[in-house]
């Protein structure tokens, strides 16, 4: 089992990761729920900068 450590958040913090989580979660799962979808997000992110980039390499369907 990986060794735990102890971090120091405001009341009000702890008290909205008491409301992200579900029955039973502990801290370290929220805040591992939280990174999945912050990863997620930046990786949405990522794939419109890439469109929006190289949006004249693309070709209309209805062009074919």
């Amino acid at each position: 089992m990986s060794a735990t450590t102890t971090i120091q958040v405001k009341t009000n913090t702890r008290d909205t990761l008491r409301k992200i989580g579900h029955m039973g979660d502990d801290y370290n799962t929220v805040i591992e729920r939280l990174i999945v979808e912050h990863n997620r997000s930046r990786l949405v992110e990522h794939g419109k900068q890439i469109v929006e980039d190289r949006k004249n390499e693309f070709v209309n369907i209805d062009d074919l």
